[in-house]
């Protein structure tokens, strides 16, 4: 790398040959996926006394039964097929084949999209149109991300468009377990399992935040940091103000000079005003902006009765839990409109910074970056234009990015802007020539 962290002509050379030989790598795989077509119109298997493709692969490419299997599989979706008639057939996924074909993608997007695709097949009453959708729209998204994250969007695709299947049991927090054994010698064994999706959820969010790393130099291990996070919990409940103090030591909160309009029809009631007894009295968060736990639902979903909740890490909540926990003053409940756009946010505090991150948390799901699956805790609010340069702090000049895309912008590497009203990120040229931009975000609901 030359001064100042721009990329010299040599370097440049060599990522122009490591892209390259990415590119073609992922045309190679599709090539054989034809030449595996090729052995079959053949009938090769028969002449080799093979009698199956299947099993010549094995012993041509000396592979194991179940990628000789899958082989043939990706052939039979992504190479064109001949009918009894000799009429050639396009691919079944055809968005999926030339993406392939071009080298853009590679094995690991095709097993994820072949996944999908094969999960819609059984959804009933699936608008053929909408199949088409999604094959052409998660073939466009492998082209920019990677294997996971590219997963993570067909969750959400899945989700969408298969409502009834991909919606979680509703568990009921009775099927939860904590297990306590003290031993001989006064040491305690636990085992948890919480099998109810908000309270999972809860637990999670509290463990992640209270056993990060001390500092560069907490060489903890994470289960040791995770169980002094719980001594950590169990001495707050017992100090004043927690929920095992016998007195009431905390100031009460104000209440709000006014209040938030409603949402016609919502099936979300307000969180509770009053005042809980002082021995279950909760604090509120102590991080800006952070409530304990946010749940997502599209409006017209709350209307009708189906669906699902979005938790801030993607997992899912059926419609009768996000209705109930919506009820507790520490859950932010947000409900969508037609168009994805909020049209109730609960409020923790009154304070812009609080609305604003809740607000980013709803746009972005996460750091924006193209690809990255951080989510919303993990996330830092980043000024696209910087506030020292007279930047406003407000929602369209923010952007959630995790601490290593944060650099990553602040070094200028990538250019940032947003496009009404939506993030998108622009490569630099030894990342991408074209320097395309790429949308960012992680939109809960699609529109």
């Amino acid at each position: 790398m030359s001064e100042g962290g721009v990329v010299g002509s040599v370097e440049r050379e060599a990522l122009d040959r490591v892209r390259d030989g990415i590119t073609a790598l992922h045309a190679a795989q599709y090539r054989l996926l034809e030449g595996i077509a090729d052995l079959q119109r053949l009938g090769v298997a028969r002449q080799t006394g093979d009698r199956f493709t299947e099993r010549l692969l094995q012993d041509l490419g000396r592979v194991n039964r179940r990628d000789a299997d899958r082989l043939v599989d990706e052939t039979a979706d992504l190479v064109p097929q001949l009918a009894l008639s000799g009429e050639p057939l396009p691919p079944r996924l055809p968005c999926t084949a030339t993406v392939y074909a071009g080298g853009e993608i590679g094995s690991g997007h095709v097993a994820v999209i072949r996944r999908t695709m094969a999960r819609l097949d059984k959804v009933e009453d699936l608008d053929p149109a909408d199949w088409v959708w999604a094959e052409a729209t998660l073939a466009e998204k492998a082209t920019q991300l990677s294997p996971d994250a590219l997963a993570k969007a067909a969750a959400r695709m899945l989700a969408y468009l298969d409502r009834d299947g991909a919606a979680p049991d509703p568990r009921d927090e009775r099927d939860d377990e904590l297990l306590i054994s003290s031993r001989r010698d006064g040491t305690l064994r636990m085992t948890a399992t919480f099998r109810g999706t908000v309270n999972a959820e809860i637990v999670r969010e509290g463990f992640d935040a209270a056993s990060t790393p001390a500092g560069p130099d907490d060489d903890r291990s994470l289960g040791n940091r995770q169980a002094g996070a719980l001594v950590e919990f169990v001495l707050g409940a017992q100090g004043a103000g927690g929920i095992l103090a016998d007195d009431d030591t905390s100031e009460p909160q104000p209440e709000a000079a006014d209040s938030e309009p409603e949402v016609e029809d919502a099936l979300i009631p307000a969180p509770r005003t009053s005042e809980p007894p002082a021995a279950l009295r909760r604090r509120a968060p102590r991080s800006m902006g952070r409530p304990l736990l946010t749940i997502t639902m599209d409006h017209r979903w709350l209307q009708a009765a189906v669906g699902h909740g979005t938790l801030d890490s993607g997992h899912l909540a059926d419609a009768a839990t996000v209705r109930r926990w919506a009820c507790d003053a520490q859950i932010i409940p947000i409900v969508l409109g037609t168009k994805s756009e909020p049209l109730d946010v609960g409020r923790l505090a009154r304070t812009a910074t609080d609305a604003i991150r809740r607000a980013l948390n709803l746009r972005d799901g996460g750091c924006a970056f193209p690809g990255c699956t951080r989510p919303p805790r993990r996330c830092h609010a980043h000024h696209i234009h910087h506030w020292l340069d007279g930047g406003d702090t407000d929602l369209h000049n923010m952007v959630l990015l995790c601490q290593h895309h944060h650099l990553v912008i602040h070094h200028d590497h990538w250019q940032l802007e947003m496009i009404d009203g939506l993030p998108w990120f622009t490569p630099p040229p030894w990342i991408d020539p074209d320097q395309t931009p790429r949308l960012g975000g992680r939109p809960r609901v699609p529109t």
